[in-house]
């Protein structure tokens, strides 16, 4: 059997096995974590048909899909949107080739617009675009502005990956945090010149264009992953939920679907406090009644977030600050 068409096979039976555990209504479907593009389509076209029929779900969905610009032919972005996808993820990352370069990507300068302008000739889809902010040497980035959606993240450097041994060796030098703030500043006002609401952390959209599937998951909410490496957050009656994470390796994974290799149960108090900073991620923030007042009351005086009709909303230095603010509040609760 074709590989493509055992992964769908391996998905199903995971669907099967798991879906009870995670009742509800269906809000949205997102292909993603690595290539899924690479994915045959008419096995995505499957996977989507298991999961609205599994959901019973009929009506209009936000199905997203993550994809390389090199992907995105006229021949997939048909078979795509024949299949029910209307969110596009183009993983651009630069606009810059000497950072596409250092990034490794098998995309070269042009393409990531060329990929931009070909799915929005197409029609039919919601674009987002994905950059990576901090790519030695320092400059500004320039964005694509005529989309809907930007995720703007980061250069993160793990221990693990070639990144993480290039530094080691003393081959790559990652820039301060001096510097990542600067860029992350510039980054805010240039595209809020634009038009784009800021609306998380590393998230900006057109008004009215916000991501569904991410606002989700900064509002803690459930979802079921399927597939390689997919993570999972269950959530019980009593507040407490349980994350799981397949397993990593497709040969592991596609010989006991919807086993997963990882187990953490997490708490009410924890999970609580998982809300509040994921919340305090997001520009909505939360509503000031669950903030201890202690914390409140340090977020508004280090100009870390403001009071906003019965909320406690992040600020610009308040989203630069985001990891002190989560960790503040899982002390506090």
């Amino acid at each position: 059997m074709p590989e493509h068409a055992r992964y769908l096979d391996a998905i199903t039976a995971e669907l099967a096995l798991r879906a009870a555990a995670y009742p509800g209504e269906l809000v949205s479907i997102y292909l993603g974590g690595g290539t899924p593009s690479l994915w045959d389509p008419e096995c995505i076209g499957g996977a989507i048909r298991a999961i609205r029929e599994t959901y019973r779900a009929s009506g209009p969905l936000e199905i997203t899909i993550e994809a390389n610009p090199t992907d995105c032919t006229d021949a997939n972005l048909k078979a795509w949107s024949g299949h029910g996808i209307n969110r596009l993820s183009i993983g651009v990352q630069s606009l810059a080739q000497d950072e596409l370069v250092v990034l490794g990507r098998d995309h070269r300068f042009g393409d990531g617009k060329a990929a931009v302008e070909r799915a929005q000739a197409h029609g039919g889809f919601a674009v987002s675009v994905d950059f990576i902010l901090g790519v030695p040497p320092r400059r500004q980035p320039d964005f694509i502005t005529s989309v809907d959606h930007l995720s703007v993240y980061e250069l993160t450097i793990e221990d693990r990956t070639a990144f993480g041994q290039r530094v080691k060796a003393g081959r790559f030098t990652p820039l301060d945090e001096d510097a990542l703030t600067d860029l992350y500043t510039a980054t805010h006002e240039q595209l809020a010149a634009s038009g784009f609401e800021h609306y998380e952390i590393s998230s900006y959209a057109r008004p009215g264009k916000r991501a569904v599937h991410n606002s989700l998951y900064w509002r803690g909410s459930p979802f079921l992953g399927l597939g390689v490496g997919a993570a999972s957050l269950q959530l019980h009656r009593d507040g407490s939920g349980e994350r799981t994470t397949n397993p990593r390796r497709a040969g592991e994974y596609m010989n006991a679907p919807g086993v997963p290799v990882d187990r953490v149960a997490i708490d009410a108090r924890e999970m609580a406090a998982d809300r509040l900073w994921l919340g305090m991620r997001t520009i909505d923030g939360v509503a000031e009644g669950d903030l201890p007042s202690e914390i409140t009351r340090w977020l508004v005086d280090q100009g870390l977030a403001e009071r906003r009709d019965g909320s406690i909303c992040p600020t610009l230095r308040g989203f630069l600050m985001a990891d002190r603010i989560a960790a503040r509040i899982v002390q506090a609760l």
